[in-house]
């Protein structure tokens, strides 16, 4: 598997040993990412679906085989001595989903103070099986004003891919359609 470069305006993150280490990783794991991560500074990557926690750990591999620097939201409660300190400085922001509403605007907050922001969320929100998606992540896009990328996880072909990016955000039903049509194409649960 060939990987790409990525562009100038994408926050850049770890350094040699790490790009060999998630490609490494990835390879011994057996799987691939295709399609490209487009050069945005500023970015939502949607996963789906979210199913297992080995989703976190292809997750990490992904970012730092691109050398990417990105952050994803966590429940709140790893963000306990022993792993917070350590989720913190892969990225991870704490949730907390007992907490009342706030979370859209409070990231929509933080992609306006950084010049350079990729958060991955999983519209899912959860391990455990829905059958509808939470709307959260198209409604930090359509208020931070920033693409969303569907990252569709394939078990059964153990490939991760990077789907066209989703620009028009402004319409939250469009975002999630366009989402759920992404997941839809390529992402068989094993």
């Amino acid at each position: 598997m060939k990987w790409q470069m990525l562009g100038p305006n994408l926050p850049q993150g770890g350094n040699a040993l790490t790009r060999h280490l998630g490609r490494s990783l990835l390879r011994v794991m057996g799987w691939q990412v295709t399609g490209v991560f487009p050069d945005h500074a500023k970015l939502i990557v949607a996963v789906a679906p979210h199913s297992t926690n080995i989703d976190w750990l292809l997750s990490i591999t992904v970012i730092w085989g691109l050398g990417l620097k990105a952050s994803y939201l966590v429940k709140h409660t790893l963000f306990r001595f022993p792993l917070g300190g350590l989720l913190q400085r892969l990225g991870g922001i704490p949730v907390d989903r007992r907490a009342a509403g706030g979370m859209v605007g409070q990231l929509a907050d933080r992609f306006a103070a950084q010049t350079q922001l990729v958060l991955g969320i999983t519209p899912e929100g959860t391990r455990s099986g829905l059958r509808e998606w939470k709307r959260g992540f198209a409604l930090i896009a359509q208020s931070a004003g920033v693409p969303v990328l569907p990252a569709i996880l394939n078990y059964r072909t153990r490939t991760i891919h990077f789907h066209p990016v989703i620009s028009d955000v402004a319409n939250v039903d469009h975002v999630m359609e366009a989402m759920q049509l992404a997941a839809a194409s390529g992402s068989p649960r094993a």
